[in-house]
């Protein structure tokens, strides 16, 4: 794989990670586009770092509003984290739900 191929994936994983499209889709049918195996080992562990590179690129950029928001006080932190675990909670449960409802799910 050429640096130009990946830095041509990273653009593209930058465009679509904040667009409510799927931005793995969009690298993965680039590669087929520029003849890689989407499937192989070494574009899967690009994948995965091109959105590790994306989600420290968000922290970085709102990390000045998050601090001035959630970190301001002890408070204001634990009604944060307070939500956040009530949010996973929730999540879990309607993705159990969802899960053992799924008829194709084989045991």
């Amino acid at each position: 794989m050429s640096l130009p191929n990946v830095i041509v994936l990273a653009i593209l994983q930058g465009l679509a990670e904040l667009l409510p499209v799927s931005s793995s889709a969009h690298v993965i049918v680039a590669e087929k586009l520029m003849g890689l195996d989407p499937s192989s080992p070494p574009m899967t562990l690009l994948l995965v770092m091109l959105h590790t590179g994306t989600m420290f690129a968000v922290i970085a950029y709102f990390w000045p509003m998050w601090r001035g928001t959630y970190l301001q006080s002890s408070a204001a932190f634990k009604k944060f984290a307070g939500l956040l675990i009530l949010a996973t909670i929730l999540t879990g449960i309607v993705g159990r739900i969802f899960f053992e409802s799924c008829p194709s799910r084989s045991t």
